[in-house]
């Protein structure tokens, strides 16, 4: 079983909702627990390799568990973009996301906070 995040903001033209690759839907936001067969046939999709430069795909095997008590960056402002998304991705304190909402300025990481605690609070995560 695998982790499979979804940032459709990131494909060419960007969207907003799900995105299907054959018979796999996949929804914003973190799809948990994804069998091993679906992770090969989305790999085998002819249109996942476009999706993983751009970055708008990034599949998590189960051996890569996030480890709750690793430490956190104080501040996004020292990270690229896509570093900070992941952070945003991996973060579950909804009161240190809208601290950095209040010091961040690039729009994208603005948009990946306002997602993240959207899902927090929507119950998605």
């Amino acid at each position: 079983m695998a982790t499979i995040i979804l940032r459709p903001e990131k494909s060419f033209p960007p969207r907003n909702g799900a995105v299907c690759f054959d018979t796999l839907t996949l929804r914003p936001g973190s799809n948990l627990n994804i069998s091993d067969d679906a992770v090969e046939r989305l790999r085998s999709h002819p249109d996942f390799p476009q999706y993983e430069r751009w970055g708008a795909i990034e599949i998590i095997s189960p051996k890569a568990e996030i480890n709750p008590s690793a430490p956190q960056p104080s501040e996004l402002a020292t990270m690229n973009v896509d570093e900070a998304e992941k952070v945003i991705e991996n973060c579950p304190d909804i009161a240190k996301l809208e601290g950095w909402l209040t010091n961040e300025s690039r729009v994208t990481v603005r948009r990946a906070i306002n997602r993240r605690i959207t899902a927090i609070k929507g119950g998605n995560e």
